[in-house]
């Protein structure tokens, strides 16, 4: 047989017992199972929420189980072994048999749907999504989605970061598919960052410490504090006479303008009398000469 071929085959015969298995153990909170080979057979681990529902009482079910799915499937030496889901509210197969047990059960599919998600965002999700499609409140099927926080739909973290579960209702108006979609808190997504204080903390320490090492160099010369002090000083107090000498030239400046304004003004004021007197001379005269 290809070796293509082979692994097509391995892989639709653990679709088709997880399958079965899922209709065998739908009360028993079945999450998924995983297949290995082994030298002795072949291991099959079960995941669900209830797994005492799955063994039975002295093992009775689980040993049932395992018959029935050798003589079923063909395989050789089988071995079930069962885990237990930490968190049931996180895994979608669970939630997504939830809802399907509480249709089956006469529920309203939008309040059976908006329980589970206020359940699964309580137990610490990042974000969910339901979908219901098929004849959901009319003779017309059509789909409902029902979303609540975030959820990536492409990339990697919609492959690898979403937990998907799919599950069924078989009811006199035809069957109802579910599908519920879940993304836990703790995936880190790609465009989420988190500053890491102690290392920002420890290198401020480290650029603090060395400044206080390092010794204090004033110029090339190597020349004393002293002395730079001194010619600092000097440098000032010129500034700083200059700076007088410059406000006392403009005030003297200032002070001359003024004088001359003054002395312009009385020039001014003594040609205005005697062009007065003149005028005054004159008009006398010719008043005489009619006269």
């Amino acid at each position: 047989m290809p070796v293509l071929k082979h692994f097509i085959n391995l892989g639709i015969k653990q679709m088709l017992i997880e399958e079965y298995l899922a209709s065998e153990l739908q009360n028993a909170g079945f999450a998924g199972c995983e297949l290995q080979k082994t030298p002795l057979g072949t291991r099959i681990t079960i995941r669900t929420s209830r797994p005492g529902i799955v063994i039975g009482k002295k093992g009775r079910s689980i040993r049932a189980l395992t018959e029935k799915v050798k003589r079923k499937f063909n395989i050789n030496v089988p071995t079930i072994d069962v885990e237990t889901v930490d968190k049931s509210e996180l895994n979608a197969s669970i939630q997504a048999e939830r809802v399907a047990y509480s249709i089956e059960k006469g529920q309203h599919y939008r309040r059976a749907a908006y329980s589970i998600i206020r359940r699964i965002m309580r137990n610490g999700a990042r974000g969910v999504e339901i979908t219901i499609s098929g004849k959901v409140g009319s003779q017309r099927a059509r789909k409902q989605t029902f979303r609540n926080g975030i959820l990536s739909k492409c990339g990697i973290p919609a492959i690898e970061g979403v937990d998907k579960g799919r599950a069924h209702v078989v009811q006199k108006s035809g069957v109802i598919g579910i599908i519920v979609k879940i993304m836990p808190e703790n995936y880190p997504i790609p465009d989420e960052f988190h500053i890491r204080r102690g290392i920002l903390d420890e290198y401020a320490e480290e650029e603090r410490k060395a400044a206080i090492d390092e010794p204090d160099e004033f110029y090339e010369d190597d020349e004393p504090a002293a002395d730079i002090i001194e010619e600092q000083e000097e440098v000032a107090d010129e500034e700083l006479f200059d700076d007088t000498e410059d406000s006392e030239e403009k005030e003297v400046s200032k002070d001359l303008s003024e004088e001359q304004e003054e002395a312009v003004g009385i020039i001014s004021d003594l040609k205005e009398e005697e062009d007065s007197e003149e005028e005054k001379e004159i008009e006398s005269e010719e008043d005489a000469e009619e006269e």
